[in-house]
């Protein structure tokens, strides 16, 4: 019985990974790494029954782009400045971290207000009356340090990175329900602070995701219940959204490929082709034989090393490209330089399309026989060759291994067939096994 289960699990395991390895350079396998900087937002903080012991998997940076992209590394946490965030940011292993990323994304600021002991004081009894010439001092002395610390942060991301994508959250008025009578005092302030972010989007070249927009009267639709700041599963999408749309619009442009044989003269050696492109950074680069489209390499492609590849068979070549930021493009070659050793054409006369006939040949279809030829199928055999094929037999030690007809299967296949075939043989001796198994048991009743 154990042995049965076995070869069925075994016959399983063989069908899958058959199946399976036709997909096996499909160049949406490699994700774009993104980095998220932030602070509880960026964590999801209270989505999840942990505690908040780690980034749920449900806060924004998880959701951009409908799981395209592989974050890397969350660099959050809850109650998290500006001032904590630029610490943070600049110990060795996330630097390390954001110096390999594509996609950076940076929410921070919100503490900065919230944590500062004037609007604490507020937030605890809304109905404290404000003195407005005061309350502005507080809020244009809160923003000046944000702006310092969100100057250094940047900086340090583009000192390790310069190439990443960087998008830039404003930030969203976070009164609602029980805080709701704070939401006018959000909305005195925010609107200035947020045309801050605006500026410093543009001044350093970063997208800017407008979550202050998006949140604007829906607060009790997107924030958590009872006096919490911090974004429900459907914020949390939303704020996903921005960013996923951004990067869309960022992946309409176009990147070049440029593609140069070895040599373009007759050679019967095998061309190398190289790949010149204007990606920053590649995520996949591939080839097929033919003239292919992108589509066709949503399933299929061999991985190009070193941006260049070798071919030994003359034809039409496709080279795709994918860079980090989406982009793709192909670029078509064709080679029609390489000689083969059979090639028609090679002899003198040759037209390319008949060999020439011997004399006397009656233009049939075979090749005249040498005298004393029998007319038969067998070719004719030397003086002193007894038809043997062993040399010792008086055949001289003529070679008679079979003639190359230059009719190769193409160096451009893929070795997705090579496993179709192997997988095919191991399930049929799989099932093989299962059947003498079985027989074996009738025996033994």
């Amino acid at each position: 019985m154990k042995l049965r289960r076995f070869s069925l699990l075994f016959v399983l395991m063989l069908a899958l990974s058959t199946f399976f390895s036709s997909f096996a350079f499909a160049e949406n396998n490699v994700k774009p790494n993104l980095v998220a900087l932030g602070d509880s937002i960026t964590f999801g903080w209270n989505l999840e029954n942990n505690g908040n012991r780690e980034p749920s998997p449900k806060a924004f940076p998880y959701l951009i782009g409908n799981g395209n992209y592989d974050v890397a590394k969350n660099i959050s946490g809850g109650g998290w400045t500006t001032a904590n965030l630029l610490t943070e940011i600049n110990k060795p292993e996330n630097l390390e971290a954001i110096k390999n990323a594509d996609i950076i994304t940076l929410d921070i600021g919100s503490n900065d207000f919230l944590q500062n002991d004037a609007i604490k004081a507020l937030r605890a009894n809304p109905s404290t009356p404000i003195d407005p010439i005061a309350f502005g001092k507080i809020i244009q002395e809160i923003s000046g340090n944000l702006f310092k610390n969100l100057g250094a942060i940047i900086g340090t991301i583009k000192a390790q990175n310069d190439d990443a994508q960087i998008i830039i959250y404003n930030i969203y008025n976070p009164f609602s329900d029980t805080l709701a009578a704070l939401y006018p005092l959000g909305e005195q302030f925010l609107p200035g602070v947020n045309a801050g972010f605006q500026g410093v989007a543009a001044q350093s070249n970063l997208l800017l995701a407008d979550a202050y927009s998006s949140y604007k009267g829906k607060q009790a639709e997107l924030i958590l219940p009872n006096g919490d700041v911090h974004p429900n599963v459907e914020g949390q999408k939303v704020l996903a959204s921005l960013s996923t749309n951004l990067l869309a619009a960022q992946n309409t442009g176009e990147i070049t490929v440029d593609l140069t044989p070895s040599t373009t003269e007759t050679t019967k050696e095998p061309v190398t082709i190289t790949v010149a492109t204007s990606a920053k950074k590649v995520l996949a680069m591939q080839w097929l034989a033919g003239e292919k489209t992108i589509e066709d390499f949503a399933q299929s492609g061999t991985d190009i090393t070193d941006n260049k590849f070798e071919v030994t068979e003359n034809g039409t070549y496709t080279v795709y490209v994918r860079d980090s930021k989406g982009a793709k493009a192909v670029e078509i070659i064709t080679i029609d330089n390489i000689q083969n050793d059979e090639q028609p054409g090679d002899n003198p006369g040759d037209d390319g399309d008949n060999l020439t006939p011997d004399p006397g040949d009656g233009g049939t279809d075979n090749p005249a026989p040498n005298p004393g030829d029998t007319g038969n199928d067998n070719p004719t055999t030397n003086p002193g060759d007894t038809g043997s094929d062993d040399p010792s037999s008086g055949g001289g030690g003529v070679d008679k291994s079979p003639v190359e007809t230059g009719n190769h299967l193409p160096s451009t296949a893929t070795s997705m067939y090579n496993y179709l075939a192997i997988g095919l043989a191991l399930i049929l001796a799989g099932l093989l096994a299962m059947r003498i198994q079985q027989k074996r048991r009738k025996e033994n009743f």
